[in-house]
């Protein structure tokens, strides 16, 4: 229980920093791209997100997955000397390589992703911001493993609110409206990422101190079992990136029309998939706190006990926020444009994805700690194969909203295959009926909600307050049968 309650203040931190600025990121420049800046469905919304997948799909290369082998290994006497120098100066001569690749093969990487030539520019400002991401992943995993929460929170939100006051400032201030609707949407989000560019830049100049540990002597002896151990979870963090966020590209190529046409057609669905970061919200901000607590904590007999009850915990929260947003889907909708509300049909089908997704990174802890890497890049392998067959079969018979139950089929059958191999090489005592039947009871109740209930009586009020009364009953449920039980468990080993 002790250290569940230190998790919980811990992600309770990270959250504040991550989804607080995720909350004013989202209700100043999603509402505002969808409501004000694209207000014509162009495919400029799919496109954007299609930038953000990219970078979103480097920062896995390029960080090398560097922050997960510095917990490995730095709490090994043998590695932790020159351990933090050796990864940042590894990452360091990966982002030089980058930026020699991209310079010389622009045009072509360009031709390859079949954007209009006019976002050349667009594409190298993105590849700043990519570089500058990467260069302080390591320095903010550095503060994450050294119990620092509320330097990593400060830093992260001065970042983002940087951000969005510059994106206010160019398209308010710099811009007359008149300039503003004159704008072409390449120039649009060029403005877009200069202002995350400048964000990203003030970050890692907050984060000097630790960057300045990284030109400290570098010992290069521990260099093949670190890439022994990382290369793996590159690729499995490639596959996780394409799975969550390639929707777009996939789509670009696999629906009947033109490229514009197809990104246009996508943009609806980029706005449901923005709602459902909702969820996605404190499932990062659980991970950044749980990774590190995972290695800290692995060496204590209770450890995997400890892992099983977090698991269940972690459940819990999400059929919390997956009822509230659920029951609640006509206001959560009112955060985007109307233009863009036609997919949010999907939003229960997308947040249960994401809730097996959460469940899917807990649960495969055990090649993390047991060193299974490359079984782990297998299982990720088979959902990358499952992913990539079904979008070619499903897409051209249902359309793009195929994509969304392909996303919980895949993260549904990873998680399924995770827990079967995390039990053969590490054995957690996953409490598997709890956690499916809080799941099933959330889905039912969101079920018989919008097919029956929700057309009794259509009002803001009356799905707010039933939405209150059920997580009340399911957070009563949990503290009654599960917080008890397990402060019980804690005192009897004591």
């Amino acid at each position: 229980m002790t250290a569940i309650k230190s998790l919980a203040k811990e992600t309770l931190i990270y959250g504040l920093s991550y989804s607080l600025g995720r909350v004013i990121n989202f209700l100043l420049v999603t509402f505002y791209l969808t409501s004000y800046l694209f207000i014509a469905k162009d495919g400029s919304i799919a496109l954007y997100q299609d930038l953000y997948f990219y970078i979103a799909l480097f920062l896995g290369i390029l960080t090398l997955r560097m922050e997960t082998s510095f917990f490995r290994f730095v709490s090994k006497e043998e590695y932790s000397k020159g351990l933090y120098a050796m990864l940042s100066q590894l990452v360091f001569f990966a982002c030089v390589f980058f930026i020699v690749f991209f310079i010389v093969f622009k045009k072509p990487i360009l031709i390859f992703l079949k954007y209009p030539a006019e976002y050349g520019n667009v594409l190298f400002i993105a590849c700043c911001i990519l570089i500058l991401d990467v260069l302080s992943s390591l320095p903010f995993a550095k503060l994450r493993y050294d119990k620092r929460p509320l330097k990593y929170a400060w830093i992260k939100l001065v970042g983002i609110f940087v951000n969005i006051v510059l994106v206010l400032f160019i398209f308010e201030i710099y811009f007359n409206s008149n300039e503003v609707q004159q704008l072409s949407s390449s120039e649009k989000i060029y403005y877009i990422l200069i202002a995350n560019v400048i964000g990203s830049l003030l970050t890692l100049v907050f984060l000097f101190q630790e960057i300045k540990e990284s030109f400290k002597r570098a010992n290069w002896n521990y260099l093949k079992p670190i890439m022994i151990y990382s290369w793996p979870l590159i690729l499995v963090t490639l596959i996780y990136t394409i799975i969550q966020n390639g929707y777009t590209s996939f789509l670009k190529y696999l629906l009947p029309g033109t490229n514009v046409e197809n990104l246009s057609n996508t943009d609806d669905l980029v706005a449901a998939v923005r709602l459902a970061v909702i969820m996605n919200i404190f499932i990062t901000a659980f991970n950044y706190a749980v990774e590190p607590f995972f290695f800290r904590h692995s060496g204590q007999k209770d450890a995997r006990k400890t892992y099983a009850s977090i698991n269940l915990v972690f459940t819990i929260a999400c059929c919390a926020i997956y009822i509230m947003t659920c029951l609640n889907v006509d206001l959560v909708s009112l955060l985007v444009g109307k233009e863009y509300r036609s997919a949010i049909h999907l939003l229960p089908i997308l947040l249960l994805s994401n809730i097996f997704s959460g469940i899917f990174s807990n649960m495969s802890s055990w090649y993390k700690l047991n060193d299974k890497t490359l079984e782990a890049a297998l299982i990720s392998l088979s959902g990358l194969f499952l992913n990539t067959i079904l979008f070619i079969i499903l897409v051209p018979i249902y359309g793009k909203d195929a994509a969304a139950w392909i996303s919980l089929i895949v993260y549904f059958l990873m998680t399924v295959i995770s827990y079967i191999q995390g039990q053969k090489h590490y054995y957690i005592p996953y409490n598997i009926k709890k956690v499916g039947g809080y799941l099933l009871c959330s889905v039912l109740i969101v079920y018989i909600f919008n097919n029956y209930l929700n057309n009794l009586i259509s009002n803001h009020y009356y799905n707010f307050g039933l939405s209150l009364i059920f997580v009340s009953i399911l957070l009563y449920v949990a503290y009654t049968f599960e917080w008890k039980q397990m402060k019980q468990s804690e005192a009897l080993m004591n």
